[in-house]
């Protein structure tokens, strides 16, 4: 039985509860790290990607070959002496036959050899000429060339649409000229 003149024990109310800080406090903590790590992958990217620009390219030496047996559109390396000297190109002669090195535009800045300087070039050989890519001297020293530059402008790899939709249009007709051909 019960005494309803007993006094009821009263349960002690329940304590408040704290505040939602600290989700807040851990979402703030977990965007700042998931920013902090994409913008930590970008800035490593870049730094690549300038170290790549700026660094030498690592280049596989060829045993030098005769210029006359060159077969064309190859790698090919040539040691010979220096016969002509043009601004950024020269008349590599090794006796078996002679041919101009082409070392592109990081050539124009300063002579790369001397007239009748011993020099081992090595570069892609097409339509006669060496596009040098390494040039050794007789002392050692060595000089690396870089492919062109890409093409920029409007026929460049990120110009408008409109300049890579095939061929010109045909000139206009004079008054000789033949009928145009009717579509099909």
């Amino acid at each position: 039985m019960t005494d309803s003149n007993a006094p009821l024990e009263q349960t002690p109310a329940p304590a408040p509860r704290e505040p939602a800080r600290p989700r807040r406090r851990n979402a703030l903590i977990g965007v700042s790290l998931v920013a902090a790590i994409a913008l930590g992958a970008l800035g490593g990217a870049g730094a690549s990607r300038l170290a790549h620009r700026y660094m030498p390219q690592q280049v596989m030496l060829l045993q030098p070959a005769a210029i006359g047996q060159m077969k064309p559109d190859t790698m090919v390396a040539a040691k010979g002496k220096v016969a002509e000297l043009f601004g950024n190109k020269f008349i590599l002669d090794d006796g078996s036959g002679r041919v101009l090195v082409d070392t592109g535009p990081q050539g124009d800045n300063a002579p790369v050899a001397d007239k009748d300087e011993t020099v081992t070039v090595q570069g892609h050989f097409d339509r006669g000429q060496i596009h040098a890519q390494l040039l050794v001297r007789a002392n050692g020293d060595t000089l690396a060339f870089g492919p062109p530059p890409p093409p920029h402008g409007p026929k460049g790899p990120k110009g408008p649409k409109e300049a890579r939709r095939g061929p010109p249009p045909p000139p206009d007709a004079g008054p000789d000229a033949p009928p145009p051909v009717p579509p099909r």
